[in-house]
């Protein structure tokens, strides 16, 4: 088994482009993908307030999950506005806000609210810290106006697109799960092929009859096909997450668990349309059909938070696609532990088992 995995690799180093493609490729289509869809609005703003007071009132306007506020200087603010690199600008002095826009998008109205809501508080804070001279009661009222604003004496419950009811999207790691998710199957289905066209071209007779077992034939060609896929998709994302400073919101090393079970998957869904395949046309025929319609069922083009149809979602059950962008995003976005991925986890080892069962069996009856 081990010179099989050997030989592989042998293969590999000097043919690797397809590889590289398929990986370059997937980091494309990830990349631009994600880069159209939402992220933060930056937005220049300048102010005459001095710089200590500014950083407060920066590192205030920094907590929205919309907007992205950088100094620059006066005429930065105009050029960026005025060039298209910013929908708007803002300049901040005394208790005057100025918006500098070009024209009235969506977000102008929703930054100007956002804005005078933060610098109103802002300059109430700062008005209540004015009536005391004395350093340490400044402290108290600081602390009683936090202790305000966290415990509240009545709260308001306030009705939007994050509620309960509603799904929460991370639009850039969409892309980089489903289009990873998705080109994988390729690479392992070009890297399971050469159990048919060996064969085919009569190459397991002459292995059978040496001292190489049927099992350990087998093993090498799905270990050396695991390898490569699960090789493809770690370094998918180590590129987003380190090269591109894409958040996983703190579960990078549970993704790269959670990959595992998918590949081994995939795997045995490619040995499954092997066994299916009487020749290697066949199977080729085969993948992309099989490839494209399960990425389609379990929401790697398109998150399937906003598909509708109760049969469509009873479809995508046979998925693997679903269970591993389910395990992806809550291991991410969700942030759930591993008892509440046991699920999606032990889902897509069953599938593995069984695939891999009836792929084998229906390769060996044909022999």
């Amino acid at each position: 088994m081990r010179a099989i995995i050997q030989s592989k690799f042998r293969i590999f180093l000097r043919k690797p482009w397809l590889f590289i493609i398929m990986t370059v490729v997937c980091i494309m289509f990830a990349f631009f993908i994600g880069k159209n869809t939402y992220s933060k609005i930056t937005v220049p703003i300048h102010t005459n307030l001095p710089q200590e007071e500014y950083d407060v009132l920066l590192k205030k306007l920094n907590e929205s999950d919309l907007f992205i506020f950088e100094q620059r200087s006066s005429n930065e603010v105009r050029n960026d506005v005025k060039n298209g690199s910013a929908e708007a600008g803002l300049h901040i002095e005394g208790e005057e806000v100025t918006l500098i826009a070009n024209a009235e998008t969506g977000n102008v109205p929703l930054l100007n609210q956002y804005v005078q809501t933060v610098y109103t508080e802002y300059l109430q804070k700062k008005e209540l810290l004015n009536t005391v001279e004395a350093q340490d009661e400044k402290d108290k009222l600081e602390e009683v106006w936090d202790t305000a604003l966290t415990n509240p004496i009545f709260t308001v419950e306030q009705e939007n697109f994050r509620n309960k009811e509603s799904k929460v999207i991370d639009t850039q790691l969409q892309g980089i799960f489903g289009f990873s998710l998705f080109f994988v199957i390729y690479t392992i289905a070009f890297n399971v092929i050469h159990i048919l066209e060996e064969k085919e071209d009569r190459i397991w007779n002459r292995m059978i009859v040496s001292s190489v077992k049927k099992w350990e034939i087998y093993a090498g060609n799905l270990i050396y096909s695991f390898l490569m896929g699960y090789v493809q998709v770690v370094l998918v994302f180590i590129t987003f997450h380190f090269g591109a400073g894409v958040d996983f919101y703190g579960g990078f090393v549970k993704t790269l668990i959670i990959l595992i079970p998918y590949v081994l998957a995939i795997v045995s869904l490619c040995m499954l349309l092997a066994g299916i395949s009487k020749t290697t046309r066949q199977y080729n025929a085969l993948v992309p059909l099989f490839s494209v319609s399960l990425a389609m069922l379990g929401g790697a083009y398109w998150p399937i938070e906003i598909v509708s149809s109760d049969f469509m979602l009873m479809l995508s059950n046979i998925s693997p696609l679903l269970y591993g962008m389910e395990a992806l995003k809550g291991a991410t976005i969700f942030d759930y532990g591993y008892m509440e991925l046991f699920k999606p986890i032990s889902v897509l080892m069953l599938m593995a088992v069984v695939m891999m069962g009836f792929g084998i069996n229906l390769m060996e009856k044909r022999t």
